[in-house]
């Protein structure tokens, strides 16, 4: 299934993600836009260390997943084998 639309789809490599090039740049996209949301609020959390700032960073992957589920996406983690040095399906 692809990870961005949930389309069934025939992978043509062991490590293909998405359907097409459309869903793999849709999905990169909002992980760069989604990290950089990251990366202020765990920097904010770090450097200032105000108390329930970490709330604020766990609050935030909460969303994520929520618009993730809202779209009909499913996060699974990516599987990495080191004697290959690629990604595999589990």
């Amino acid at each position: 299934m692809c990870r961005e639309c949930g389309a069934v789809y025939t992978a043509t490599d062991l490590a293909q993600e998405f359907c097409s090039p459309f869903c793999r740049v849709a999905w990169n996209n909002r992980a760069r836009l989604r990290g950089a949301k990251l990366y202020e609020a765990v920097m904010t959390w770090r450097v200032l260390r105000q108390p329930g700032a970490f709330a604020v960073v766990t609050a935030l992957v909460s969303d994520f997943l929520d618009e993730d589920r809202a779209a009909g996406r499913r996060w699974r983690p990516r599987t990495f084998n080191p004697k290959t040095g690629r990604r595999e399906r589990r």
